[in-house]
């Protein structure tokens, strides 16, 4: 990883910050509405703004089956062209759940467009992601504490068990033909 820019602190401290004080459930609309602020952003054409943040994903809603917009965080695989994504509150979250019923979603990030798969990780994987993540920004440890019900203590044991709190998700652009 090379230096972290200004932009990138500024983003990891407002992330912080934001975890620190949502609810851990009943996230209420307030919260909701800032959750959705990056909706609007794609839909108005500024996705290139927030794209190396955050995708647009869309689902279709598991009861409704209407489509369903979620914006979030993403990590990109350049080497196998693949996005990943977490749900929070352990998973118990719309957009994880309407994926988990049909993996066949669509995907903006930034000005790129395309259908994908989504593949679910298993927790060795996310564990070792969070690993990561805990390495370039060492504030997050305590978010993975709050949402878990133990805590990581920097063990690899720690990050697999507080993996199931934090579900990831592969999402792999497919082709007209349907392979990646």
């Amino acid at each position: 990883m090379g230096k972290i820019g200004v932009a990138e602190k500024l983003y990891n401290w407002m992330e912080t910050l934001i975890m620190k004080i949502v609810p851990q459930e009943n996230v209420g609309p307030v919260f909701k509405w800032i959750f959705k602020m990056p909706i609007l952003q794609y839909k108005l054409g500024l996705g290139w703004m927030i794209g190396k943040y955050v995708l647009l994903l869309t689902t279709t809603g598991r009861k409704t089956g209407q489509p369903r917009y979620t914006p979030l965080e993403y990590e990109y695989d350049k080497e196998n062209d693949r996005y990943r994504i977490a749900a929070g509150w352990g998973g118990n979250t719309d957009w994880y759940k309407n994926l988990k019923a049909n993996p066949k979603v669509y995907v903006q990030v930034g000005c790129r467009k395309f259908n994908a798969i989504a593949e679910i990780s298993s927790d060795e994987d996310v564990a070792k992601f969070m690993m990561s993540v805990s390495r370039r920004h060492s504030r997050m440890d305590a978010t993975w504490n709050r949402w878990s019900d133990q805590p990581v203590d920097g063990t690899f044991e720690s990050y697999v068990h507080a993996a199931k709190f934090f579900p990831s998700v592969w999402l792999r652009p497919v082709t007209e033909t349907g392979k990646g």
